[in-house]
């Protein structure tokens, strides 16, 4: 599966999705616009309604009346703008608020509850293999049917949720499976593009339900002698509703045909997640075999969010799933066609959690010869998945969860390896956050020394749930914090930037977070961002000036062979200072670039890296932290080589 195609798959979907809405729309405007034309013609009009086929010209009418009807049509317009734009803002607030707003519980990161935990875990081995945050987990209580789905705007505010009967009805490789397939919508930019649909449907249903309003106000209107008033108000009711759900039919199959095309990208990226279909076509089996729907008001709302069809009326041309038989099938060639798994009792059996024999984590070095590229997207199998957790020791895997320790854990993480400068560092934090405090970040970091160095970013995307429920002003002060703590180190460390960038990117996308990209870069030219990038990636990565200069003319030329125009690059020999405020300059301009323009600058960047056939943990994860900064996230070392 290319990463790459999918993110422009999934822009041009989302491209025709608006253009399709705002066709939509013009219609719905014209349709209004003649009814009211049409109610004024009949109710309004001096003459009454014999004035229809007896009365003066129309062009005269239309002359008079012209004003009105152009108010009209330009406040449908308005009005259907406002209701999408609304819903579309209250969405944006991040997958939890949509988790929320569909009543699911959040799942406590200490639950004790054996079925929630291990749900918990499948989800953090999902994210640490893929290279993102940990996204937030919720249940829904309420729902014995088996199903999920995930929200968000990016893979930083993202949620999952699973309904109490997957929980309870599946087993471990299967909840695997259908985390795996709500990861891929994740991944692959559908979250944005299915809070998109949610939003412009909400704005043309918006005139069915003010027809409904307008019908249930006349019941209450007392009769008068202005009956015709009265009489106008029903036909525009009834207008409203008619126009409202003939625009929603159409909403509703624009939904349904790009749900489904997405549906079978994800079943297919599930599968190259878990490196196993047998999960997968066992979950949707399961589904076959139990009868179990959403019950959710919200369920046609959220229809093609969810990993297989909330009721049974979304079929035919309005399915927003392929048929289940075709999806089984495509996983498992000897399936039979109404084989199901019959599902009567509540799953509780034999996948508890089981101890796990740590797998040893492959030489960085050797990731040289792999398509890292090629991993993009893509998560390790879940062995190593579930390695990658299980080898954090216990005290820090909690730091990481605890809303308050989890941002002392960060700051622990940008102490030196030097005595002077923790020590100065020490003084700082203690004086920024108190004596205890500063004690907790001392001890943390301690356990920090024990820690294996390419475990360390797994621990700042396992934090980030922690991190999400403090208030913005606090996420801002602990990035200025952290730099602060990085500049009192005179050994400039690749890892502390790396770090910051990384941190800085997931904030971002955080909602009321005041973190965004330099302006500056909004105004540098795309060629010198491309320069910019690879001399400070040659030169971070290499002491040596001439062996830096042989690896910036090999990112050259890696752009120069897939036709990418840049300047005249100045080949002289490269200082050994680095200039980390230009690189985020450059990365920030080129974080507005296609999907296919980041792909030529990430393998350019990559021929830079490993021009001498190797990669260093500290060049691998400043990779990542640039591929991140792009959009793309890249799994850790161990899985990329699985």
């Amino acid at each position: 599966m290319d990463f790459f195609t999918e993110q422009e798959r999934a822009k041009r979907a989302s491209r025709t999705l608006v253009v399709l809405f705002l066709l939509a729309v013009a219609v719905i405007v014209l349709a209004v616009t003649l009814i009211v034309a049409v109610v004024v013609r009949l109710y309004a009009d001096p003459y009454g309604p014999q004035s229809v086929v007896s009365g003066g010209s129309l062009a005269a009418w239309l002359a008079e009346h012209g004003t009105l009807l152009a108010g009209v049509a330009a406040a449908t317009a308005l009005f259907i703008a406002l209701a999408s734009i609304y819903r579309m803002t209250t969405l944006s607030r991040g997958g939890a608020q949509v988790a929320r707003m569909l009543g699911a519980t959040e799942v406590a990161h200490d639950t004790q509850d054996r079925l929630r935990r291990r749900l918990l875990n499948v989800v953090e081995e999902m994210a640490i293999a893929s290279g993102v945050p940990v996204p937030d987990v919720f249940v829904l209580e309420e729902e014995s049917g088996i199903n999920a789905f995930a929200a968000g705007l990016t893979t930083s505010d993202a949620a999952v949720a699973v309904t109490r009967g997957a929980l309870e009805k599946l087993d471990r490789a299967e909840l695997q499976g259908v985390i795996a397939h709500e990861f891929s919508h994740i991944m692959n930019g559908d979250m944005r593009l299915n809070l998109r649909l949610m939003g412009m449907s909400f704005g043309i249903l918006i005139l069915a339900l003010l027809g409904r309003w307008l019908l249930h106000s006349m019941r209450f209107t007392r009769r008068s002698r202005s009956n015709g008033g009265v009489a106008a108000a029903v036909a525009l009711g009834l207008a409203f509703i008619i126009i409202g759900y003939i625009g929603l039919f159409f909403g509703r199959l624009i939904k349904a045909g790009v749900s489904r095309q997405r549906e079978i990208l994800a079943d297919a990226s599930a599968v190259q997640f878990t490196r196993d279909s047998s999960g997968l076509a066992g979950a949707l089996k399961k589904i076959g075999g139990y009868t179990g729907t959403l019950t959710t008001n919200d369920s046609e709302e959220i229809a093609h969010m969810l990993f297989s069809r909330g009721s049974r009326a979304f079929s035919g041309w309005f399915a927003t799933h392929p048929p289940l038989d075709v999806r089984i099938q495509a996983l498992d060639p000897g399936f039979r066609p109404g084989d199901y798994t019959v599902v009567t009792d509540a799953y509780t059996s034999a996948d508890d959690e089981h101890d796990v024999m740590v797998h040893s984590l492959v030489d960085t070095a050797a990731v040289a010869d792999v398509d890292i590229l090629g991993t993009a997207g893509q998560s390790a199998s879940h062995d190593v998945a579930e390695s990658l957790r299980v080898a954090i020791p216990g005290e820090l895997y909690h730091a990481a969860h605890s809303r308050e320790t989890s941002l002392l854990l960060i700051l622990a993480l940008g102490f030196s390896d030097d005595p002077g400068a923790i020590s100065t560092q020490s003084d700082l934090v203690e004086k920024q956050l108190g004596a205890a405090r500063a004690g907790l970040v001392r001890e943390l970091r301690k356990e920090l020394d024990t820690l294996e160095a390419r475990l360390k970013l797994p621990l700042l995307e396992l934090a980030m749930p922690a991190l999400r429920q403090r208030p913005p002003e606090q996420l801002e002060f602990l990035v200025s914090l952290l730099r602060r703590l990085t500049e009192q180190d005179s050994n400039e460390r690749l890892f502390d930037y790396v770090l910051l960038r990384l941190l800085e990117s997931y904030f971002w996308d955080l909602p009321n977070v005041g973190l965004k990209p330099p302006k500056a870069a909004r105004t540098m030219p795309l060629g010198k961002a491309l320069v910019t990038l690879l001399r400070c990636v040659a030169a971070f990565g290499h002491d040596d000036s001439d062996t830096a200069l042989a690896a910036f003319r090999a990112g050259v030329s890696s752009l120069a062979k897939s036709g990418t125009r840049i300047p005249e690059p100045d080949f002289t020999p490269l200082e050994p200072a680095r200039n980390l405020g230009e690189l985020d300059e450059a990365l920030a301009r080129l974080a507005t670039a296609r999907p296919d323009a980041r792909e030529r600058v990430l393998r350019a960047v990559l021929e830079c890296i490993r021009h001498d056939h190797r990669i260093e943990l500290a060049e691998y994860e400043l990779f990542r932290a640039i591929a991140a900064t792009l959009g793309c996230p890249i799994p850790p070392a161990a899985a990329a080589m699985q």
